[in-house]
């Protein structure tokens, strides 16, 4: 099901309760955030239906004791479904993927990043603290897989989605309903354990936990063990193969660019007349993000191979699609990854391993600059490592 067709299920009734209850219009375009009205839309639709069929199926099918086997199966669909959401997050953390390492945090000003920006910097400058996080998540997964684990799987399993839940909460993730979602979901499975606990904490007498076969036969539900154990293998190795190759695409294992590096522009020249690093706050930024041509630059940030991003005066940043080649020297930049409408053009020299000038045309007018290479151990956030012994604390 595609992600469209999945939000859009009750539709045309998710409109109508968008429109009279949200006040909006619902619109399911694919942009990347969780969190949007048509999906908060959608979720109170869901609630809206699901309470009355509930009390209407309660009442029509009263005369039946108990839906213990439909409870048990209940349970194996949440297990699987929390357990393959926690591999596929676990494992992108595992291999550091999901809060990929970028250099141009190390000069954009803190207070220019949002609070995602933030908790996705802060925690990308230690592989150790996001690889924990994820191993977190997997264990508590594998665990989920089998029956005679999934009550261990299901206490952490709340314990690491409680903690994605509160960072989506209080650093504004757009993942909150999804991790609410999960949350609740490790909750269900891990109430009667969590009971079991408080009451062994209380001192309080507790009987071995019992629960009713799947399948009325034992053969049946050996078939059903071994299918659990087969559908936990394949989600550890598709999530691993879908990480790896994440991690090795965009992740802290993608290649680097062939000028990688932070670059001070020490010198900036339009048409031979030479520009000052002076900040004029009365001029906003083009409205396209495009650099003018007698814009200077206070920095040029050389990343993953196919971009560049530019860092202006007032310390705002411009990223663009950028080609590389290094045997013809130059650098071209794009509007999109297709560089069919290319922006600017420069040939470059690297006189030495520290030292770089461009010379190009910008806004249909020639450009020359030179930049100094910065040196990455001067930035304590990635120089400064890890120390059993600290004579006072290392605070700056």
């Amino acid at each position: 099901m595609t992600e469209v067709a999945k939000w859009t299920a009750l539709h045309p009734l998710t409109d109508w309760v968008g429109a009279l209850i949200f006040d909006v219009p619902i619109d399911f375009a694919v942009t990347g955030s969780g969190d949007t009205a048509a999906k908060w839309a959608a979720v109170l639709t869901l609630l809206l239906v699901a309470v009355p069929v509930t009390a209407a199926w309660s009442v029509l099918d009263r005369r039946r004791p108990d839906y213990a086997r439909l409870y048990e199966w209940f349970r194996l669909l949440l297990r699987i479904s929390l357990a393959s959401a926690l591999l596929l997050y676990g494992m992108i953390k595992v291999l550091p993927t999901q809060m990929s390492f970028n250099l141009e945090r190390l000069v954009e000003p803190f207070g220019h990043m949002s609070p995602m920006a933030v908790l996705w910097a802060q925690s990308s400058l230690s592989e150790p603290y996001e690889m924990a996080l994820g191993a977190a998540e997997v264990v508590a997964a594998l665990l989920l897989i089998l029956p005679v684990t999934a009550g261990l799987g299901s206490v952490l399993a709340v314990i690491v989605s409680l903690q994605v839940l509160l960072m989506n909460l209080t650093f504004d993730v757009p993942v909150k309903l999804f991790a609410l979602q999960l949350f609740l979901y490790a909750v269900v499975l891990a109430a009667p354990d969590i009971i079991r606990i408080i009451r062994a904490m209380l001192g309080r007498a507790v009987v071995a936990r019992t629960s009713t076969p799947l399948l009325p036969t034992p053969r049946g539900n050996r078939i059903l063990l071994a299918a659990q154990v087969l559908v936990g293998v394949w989600l550890l190795c598709a999530t691993t193969v879908e990480a790896y190759d994440g991690w090795q695409t965009y992740g802290n294992a993608r290649p680097k660019s062939p000028l990688y590096g932070i670059w001070n522009v020490t010198e900036f020249s339009v048409a031979g007349e030479q520009v000052p690093a002076l900040v004029d706050f009365s001029e906003s930024p083009p409205a396209s993000g495009m650099p003018s041509a007698t814009e200077r630059f206070r920095r040029i940030i050389f990343d993953i191979p196919q971009g560049m991003t530019m860092q202006r005066l007032d310390d705002s940043l411009v990223s663009f699609p950028a080609r590389i080649d290094t045997d013809q020297h130059t650098i071209t930049l794009s509007k999109d990854t297709t560089h069919q409408w290319k922006l600017a053009t420069f040939s470059y020299v690297q006189p030495q391993s520290d030292r770089l000038i461009l010379e190009g045309t910008l806004g249909g007018k020639p450009v020359r600059m030179q930049l100094e290479q910065v040196d990455l151990a001067q930035y304590p956030a990635v120089s400064r490592g890890f120390h059993w012994v600290q004579a006072t604390p290392y605070y700056r």
